[in-house]
C-alpha cells in the first residue's frame, strides 16, 4: 500500500531521532493490524519495523509502553524469541523495532514441539529473579474472581445495548442475548464453586503476560523457531487470563489436548502452580464468554474506530458480517 507523504516523513523523523540514517529508505505499509498501523521500513543497512498506535481520550490503554516496556524487560533477562525494542517517540505514539523475518503458522500444523516453545516462553518470563515491578498491568488485569466476573459482565452488558442501525446489527443483539443467558449460568457455577470471589491473588503468583497471546501472534522463522510478536497489551496479569487467551484466541486455535501439559509447563515458575492450574480451569468458561464479547467488538462504536484507524479502506459492515459468523461458530463448537 502506498504511503502518504506526511507518514514517510514522521517515520523518517523516527529513523533520524534513533540515529538511523534514511539515506533510500522505502516504507510499506504491512496489512493485517487491529488496532494499529505497522510499517516495513527497509534503509541501506537494515529492515526495521515501525508501529504507529492507535491513541484516543475513550481508551486509556497506553500501547506504546506496554509493549515497548515489554519487549525491553523480555530482551533484559536473556529473553531472544521476541523482537528487539530500539526507540520510540512516546509523543508521537510512535515505535521501531527489529523487523522479523519469518510466516504465520496455521492451526493444522501446530506440533508439540511449537506448543512446548510457547509454554517455555510464558515459564521463562516468570521464573527470573528479576522481574521489572515497573512493568504496568495488563489491559484488563484482574487479580480477584470477582473483578473477572465484573468486567465479563460489563462487556455482555455493553453487547446488550449497542446502537441497532442495519439488520446485521438486529442479528447480533439477538445472538449476545443467548451469550448472556449462557454467561449467567457460567456465573452462577463459578460463584458456587468459589470460597472468597474477593480475595485478590497473591503478589508472588501473578505473571508478567503478554497478553492476548496464541500463535495468530507470532512467526515461524526459517530456523524452525517461532518469535512472539505483539505486546501492545501486555503486562502484569493473573496467569488464569494468560494460558485461557491462549487456548481461547480463535485465529489459530490450539487443541485443548495440550491444556494440562501446557498448565504444567507455563506456570513452572510458581511453587502454587497446582492451585493455579485449579483456578484456570475454574476461570476457562469465563474467559471463552469474554472471547465472545472480543470477536463482537467491532459493533461497539469506540473498537470500530480502532478499525478504521488500523484499515481506513476496509469496510464495517462487511466486517460486522465476518465478526458475527466468526463468534457464532466460536460459540456453538466450545461453549454451548
Amino acid at each position: 500500500m502506498i504511503v502518504s507523504a506526511d507518514l514517510n516523513s514522521s517515520i523518517a523523523d523516527l529513523l533520524m531521532d534513533a540515529g538511523i540514517s534514511t539515506v533510500k529508505m522505502e516504507v510499506v505499509r504491512i496489512e493485517g493490524g487491529g488496532n494499529n498501523k505497522a510499517f516495513a521500513v527497509q534503509t541501506k543497512s537494515k529492515k526495521y519495523l515501525a508501529k504507529i498506535y492507535y491513541s484516543h481520550p475513550s481508551d486509556s490503554r497506553n500501547r506504546l509502553n506496554a509493549e515497548y516496556s515489554f519487549l525491553e524487560y523480555a530482551r533484559k533477562i536473556g529473553i531472544e524469541c521476541v523482537p528487539k525494542p530500539i526507540f520510540s517517540i512516546p509523543k508521537k505514539n510512535m515505535g521501531l523495532y527489529e523487523f522479523v523475518q519469518g510466516r504465520k503458522l496455521t492451526s493444522s500444523e501446530l506440533e508439540v514441539q511449537h506448543i512446548t516453545q510457547a509454554a517455555n516462553f510464558l515459564r521463562s518470563l516468570n521464573e527470573t529473579l528479576e522481574k521489572d515491578n515497573t512493568l504496568p498491568t495488563a489491559s484488563e488485569g484482574c487479580f480477584s474472581i470477582e473483578q473477572h466476573l465484573l468486567l465479563t459482565d460489563m462487556r455482555v452488558k455493553r453487547l446488550l445495548s449497542f446502537p441497532v442501525a442495519s439488520e446485521i446489527d438486529s442479528q447480533a443483539r439477538l445472538f449476545v442475548g443467548e451469550l448472556n443467558s449462557v454467561w449467567k449460568k457460567i456465573k452462577d457455577d463459578i460463584v458456587a464453586k468459589s470460597s472468597s470471589i474477593s480475595v485478590q491473588l497473591n503478589a508472588i503468583d501473578r505473571c508478567v503476560s503478554p497478553s492476548d497471546f496464541g500463535f495468530h501472534n507470532a512467526l515461524l522463522r526459517d530456523n524452525g523457531e517461532i518469535c512472539f510478536i505483539d505486546f501492545e497489551y501486555a503486562g502484569w496479569d493473573d496467569p488464569a487470563k494468560m494460558i485461557s487467551d491462549f487456548f481461547s484466541q480463535p485465529l489459530i486455535p490450539v487443541s485443548l489436548k495440550h491444556f494440562d501439559i501446557f498448565i504444567s509447563q507455563a506456570l513452572g515458575y510458581s511453587k502454587n502452580k497446582h492451585e493455579l492450574a485449579q483456578r484456570t480451569r475454574l476461570l476457562f468458561p469465563l474467559f471463552q464468554i469474554k472471547w465472545c464479547c472480543i470477536l463482537l467488538n467491532d459493533f461497539l462504536p469506540i473498537a470500530a474506530s480502532r478499525r478504521q484507524f488500523s484499515n481506513p479502506t476496509s469496510d464495517p459492515l462487511q466486517r460486522k458480517r465476518m465478526q458475527l459468523e466468526k463468534v457464532q461458530q466460536f460459540f456453538h463448537s466450545r461453549i454451548k
